[in-house]
């Protein structure tokens, strides 16, 4: 075999063992809370925390460093990630350790972006999001610092697909830290109170 074609099937292997991290997170996660209410450690959100206080700061580590990866491999969705966070540690500490471990992954993925290009985000993105991806980068270049900042004052909008852009752009990474310090907070509160009222007003609680 070839070691062109050696290569790109270990390209489109690893392509889609990440495109498929969510399906496995998510299950994962689904499979984790029902042993959770079982054992009835998830009975609330109070003994659920009462639980988590016993692994001391080893659970906050381990959580900053899942949410770190968020943003380059999904294998949870964020949003989801962060709402556990606040279920886990309360309401202010969940979003302040999701809001750290966020700002790191999306720092990792501006300078992974600008080492590696259009080929990276092939790897990571699926098929979908990577169109996303090419017509943001065509056509929001020189627009970039404002379309980052819309993506974080709207939560619910690909701001994990603007930061690739942004790597593959002029933008300074200092300017693009400054960003992302300054809103994503905001970004990382706003979605994790919404779906946890949401929650509250309807299955969870």
């Amino acid at each position: 075999m070839e070691p062109k074609v050696r290569a790109r099937r270990k390209f489109v292997f690893q392509q889609k063992l990440i495109q498929l991290a969510p399906v496995f997170g998510v299950a994962a996660l689904i499979l984790i809370t029902i042993h959770l209410r079982r054992l009835g450690v998830f009975a609330s959100p109070q003994d659920l925390q009462a639980f988590i206080k016993q692994f001391g700061s080893f659970a906050v580590v381990v959580f900053i460093l899942v949410q770190g990866i968020q943003p380059i491999i999904p294998f949870i969705p964020g949003g989801i990630a962060t709402v556990v966070g606040m279920l886990m540690f309360g309401n202010i500490p969940g979003i302040l350790y999701s809001y750290i471990g966020l700002v790191i992954g999306e720092f990792g993925l501006f300078l992974l972006s600008r080492r590696y290009g259009p080929r990276f985000a092939q790897l990571i993105l699926s098929g979908k999001n990577y169109q996303t991806f090419e017509k943001a980068l065509h056509r929001h270049t020189k627009k970039i610092r404002r379309l980052l900042i819309v993506c974080f004052i709207f939560p619910f909008l690909p701001d994990d697909i603007i930061c690739l852009v942004a790597g593959m752009t002029d933008l300074s990474f200092k300017e693009y830290a400054k960003i992302v310090l300054i809103f994503k907070l905001w970004s990382v509160a706003s979605y994790g109170y919404l779906i946890v009222f949401v929650l509250d007003k309807t299955i969870l609680f």
